[in-house]
């Protein structure tokens, strides 16, 4: 920076601070409508940003899955890897888990068939949900984004620029005779120029109303189509599910049948392995080799090694579980993993064998031993 710069500079910081001691009696001052429109911008920016942090949570209510899907596409993108996480919605896990057990009862239970047709309604209510929200995405915070990137952006810098040139007309107005005449006709000249500048970009944001309402509308309009679907596919599911209920109806109720020991089933052992024959019995022969005698040390150590629970935190799998996003972890049912931490009341974040991490679902394991408090 020059040294006119920095005199600029400091003559701006001295009327600034001039002014907040008391001394705003001599201040140029804007006009009212100009005051006005300037509250105006200031709480359209506002709007715009908290607006757009409450659609987001409204699509995504989960804070935790937010924070986490933020923090992964942060590193995909630090890699070279720009992939936007599917937000993992409600209506999946819950179908996840009625076709996972409808499926186990069987297709001769009224109970699983049904929840197979429900889980498979959720399924798509999943679909239109993330539907939902690429179209609010792109018809509504997207045009948002751009509004307050650009727009207000170019507003802000305009009224910037003007307070800066008002500092410096008024600091020099004020030296009087200190300052060659010259210099402060430009400074007046560079103010004028601003108020220009600022009372059109403020004009025509401001008159930019029928932009907002319209995207104000292709919220509203995006959300009547994803409950409309919503509708027709709940209606379908409820109409299968009253039709399910008048067949079961309609039917002759089952009856119970008298169940019998059948032979075998008694324990028809030779005499020689019944528990309670009291008569000699004739030892088994047999040419297998004995076992070889082992040193009681490692007697000891071999008896620890097999009853000795694991010691670090780890679950076990009680079904299959795919990982369909990005970060997820998968398992067999039964699979042994290590849990690193609880994300919340529905997600764990583990690893497994192989040294892959992840996060997978609470529902899908059982805890054999916890994370400590």
């Amino acid at each position: 920076m020059s040294m006119g710069g920095m005199m600029k500079q400091f003559h701006k910081a001295s009327q600034y601070m001039s002014e907040k001691m008391g001394g705003e009696s001599d201040k140029t001052k804007m006009d009212e409508e100009f005051v006005e429109m300037e509250r105006k911008v200031d709480l359209m920016a506002k709007a715009v940003s908290e607006i757009m942090t409450h659609t987001k949570e409204y699509l995504q209510p989960n804070p935790t899955t937010r924070a986490k899907m933020n923090m992964m596409n942060i590193s995909s993108k630090i890699q070279g890897k720009q992939r936007d996480m599917k937000y993992p919605q409600t209506e999946s896990i819950l179908a996840d888990t009625m076709l996972k057990f409808g499926g186990d009862l069987g297709e001769s239970s009224h109970f699983g068939d049904a929840m197979v047709e429900v889980g498979e309604s959720l399924r798509q209510l999943s679909e239109i949900k993330d539907s939902l929200d690429v179209g609010v995405k792109q018809d509504f915070l997207d045009p948002l984004q751009q509004l307050l990137d650009k727009d207000i952006k170019e507003v802000m810098h305009h009224r910037k620029k003007l307070s800066g040139r008002r500092l410096d007309y008024d600091y020099k107005r004020k030296k009087g005779t200190k300052v060659p005449q010259e210099e402060i006709v430009q400074a007046e000249q560079k103010l004028e120029e601003s108020l220009e500048l600022a009372d059109m970009s403020m004009f025509n944001l401001l008159s930019g109303d029928v932009e907002q309402v319209s995207q104000l509308a292709a919220l509203v309009e995006t959300q009547v189509e994803y409950h409309r679907q919503s509708t027709d596919i709940l209606e379908a599911l409820h109409e299968k599910l009253q039709e399910r209920i008048s067949n079961i109806n309609s039917q002759p109720p089952r009856e119970r049948k008298a169940r019998q020991m059948q032979a075998g089933m008694m324990g028809d052992t030779p005499q020689d392995q019944s528990p309670v024959n009291t008569g000699p019995s004739t030892p088994k022969i047999t040419s297998d080799p004995l076992p070889p005698i082992l040193p009681d040390s490692l007697i000891t150590l071999t008896n620890d090694a097999v009853a000795k629970p694991p010691q670090q935190p780890s679950v076990r799998g009680l079904y299959l579980f795919e990982a369909e996003n990005e970060g997820e972890l998968g398992f067999k049912e039964g699979e042994i993993l290590t849990l690193i931490s609880q994300i919340d009341e529905n997600w764990y974040e583990g690893m497994n064998d192989d040294g892959d991490t992840g996060y997978f679902p609470v529902s899908f394991v059982e805890v054999l031993v916890p994370l400590p408090n």
